[in-house]
């Protein structure tokens, strides 16, 4: 497989994630976020979605709240290793 098959993959894939997990679901990462030489998210902990976001030009993001420093973070779906559902569904009103 070519290097172009592999990246078209990884964006179906990211694309699938991003369009599965829902508000209220937990996400793990694949390894920790920094942000500014700080580390905000770490890997192997839950992280609840709070919200899903889609740029204009398409970029989609996952908002969670950095245990650490308590700002909300924009994850992109490809840092994603793993999700749980919310055990039920979270309601916006």
């Amino acid at each position: 497989m070519n290097t172009q098959q592999d990246q078209s993959e990884l964006i179906l894939e990211a694309d699938f994630l991003w369009r599965e997990i829902l508000v209220g679901d937990e996400i793990f990462l694949d390894s920790d976020f920094y942000q500014n030489d700080s580390r905000l998210l770490c890997k192997g902990v839950p992280y609840q979605v709070l919200a899903k976001m889609e740029d204009v030009c398409g970029a989609q993001t996952l908002v969670v709240q950095s245990y650490q420093t308590r700002e909300l973070v924009s994850v992109s779906p490809f840092l994603v290793c793993s999700y749980e559902a919310a055990p039920e569904p979270v309601l916006i009103s």
